[in-house]
């Protein structure tokens, strides 16, 4: 009786620091999810800081373009004036050039008739006084007339020779100015082309984070409850013992295995690492509670170690996924399976298969890969299976 009084106290003695040591690792586990909620956060914000930044950008573009197309069509206003101007006063040229020749040839032949051409005033008919007047005034106003078409034309000849000046720099302008549209229209493309990208990534790495978070969730909620199972069986095996039989110390959750003692289940490089991960296509950080391992199409996908089947069939962006109970809360999960080769209740030994390489469906960028994804947990707690594989 004395040894049980003693065994008693012992064990209430030490209760007391195992729960406490079991809630200090509650509360660090609590405290590393935060860290990477607030990262992740940290980096969305960032993402649409550079979607307003981008937007900023677009919106002085479009005013550039609009600028650039006013002035634009003003020189093409322009360039329609003088080229109709261009075309009125070359018509006005050619009625010029085409009549001052028959008005020449009207004054010459005048002159020639009254000045060049002796006249008889005796003979009956001949000119009057008043008939040369008329006449002299007739062949000056022509003659003059004649000086001023041809004035006229040179005017006109010179206003061409402008025009066309002032239309091949109005032409040159054009030019350069559909050369600068064409470069703002460009550049506005490529920043509507980056905000849309940048948009898209953002969108990717939110729901990217949902699902992973809600994988997880529903991964610790599962492991949770045959953790819980476990216990209870143990409490019950333990109750079952007589009184005065030393109490079971199972403790909390243990890998029953030595550090770089176990087999890997593919054979393959790590494609995703424990823990933080950079993502270049989604240019951001992901955080994993497994590592990825490339592997070939239907390749066999082996238990790291001897254990019992308690889940076996499609588990949200795991794929495929089979979960074996190595006891003592010592569990390990491979996902990606193209298919299954156990089944729930199955005893498997180490390295016995439990399925098949499938595709990597946690793959935003859509790159194919077949790949095998694996967990090592201590309990509810994910920890790096790198640290226990060979």
């Amino acid at each position: 009786m004395a040894k049980v009084l003693v065994l008693l106290s012992v064990f209430l003695l030490w209760a007391p620091a195992l729960f406490s040591n079991e809630t200090e690792d509650k509360k660090r586990e609590l405290a590393r999810l935060k860290s990477q909620a607030a990262q992740k956060e940290n980096e969305l914000k960032k993402y649409r800081e550079a979607e307003k930044q981008i937007s900023r950008e677009i919106s002085d573009l479009e005013s550039r373009r609009r600028e650039a197309e006013r002035k634009k069509n003003k020189v093409e206003a322009d360039i329609s004036y003088i080229e109709q101007s261009l075309l009125s006063t070359a018509d006005k040229r050619a009625v010029l050039k085409k009549s001052m020749p028959l008005w020449q040839r009207v004054v010459l032949a005048e002159l020639d008739a009254y000045y060049f051409t002796p006249r008889c005033y005796d003979c009956p008919g001949g000119y009057s006084l008043e008939e040369d007047i008329f006449v002299d005034r007739m062949i000056t106003h022509k003659a003059a007339f004649t000086a001023a078409m041809d004035k006229e034309q040179r005017l006109t000849d010179k206003q061409i020779l402008t025009y066309e000046a002032k239309n091949k720099q109005l032409q040159e302008r054009s030019s350069k100015l559909e050369e600068e549209q064409g470069v703002i229209t460009t550049r506005f493309r490529k920043k509507k082309s980056a905000l849309d990208v940048t948009k898209r990534k953002a969108e990717e790495v939110r729901k990217e984070i949902n699902e992973l978070n809600r994988s997880a969730e529903a991964l610790n909620n599962l492991l949770a409850k045959f953790e819980r199972t476990r216990k209870a069986q143990d409490a019950k095996a333990s109750a079952q013992k007589t009184a005065g039989a030393k109490k079971s110390a199972s403790g909390g959750p243990k890998i029953d295995a030595a550090p770089h003692s176990l087999p890997w289940p593919v054979n393959g490089k790590v494609i995703s690492k424990f823990g933080k991960e950079y993502r270049a296509d989604l240019n951001t950080w992901i955080f994993r509670d497994g590592i990825k391992i490339a592997a070939q199409r239907g390749q066999e996908v082996r238990a790291a170690e001897e254990g019992s089947v308690i889940y076996a069939g499609p588990f949200r962006s795991y794929g495929n996924v089979v979960i074996l109970d190595h006891g003592k809360g010592f569990f390990s999960i491979y996902g990606f399976l193209q298919d299954i080769k156990a089944v729930v209740g199955d005893k498997l030994p180490r390295q016995g298969v439990v399925g098949s390489a499938g595709p990597d469906t946690q793959t935003s960028s859509g790159t194919g890969r077949y790949a095998v994804y694996f967990e090592i947990r201590q309990g509810t707690v994910a920890v790096d299976p790198l640290a226990w594989l060979k």
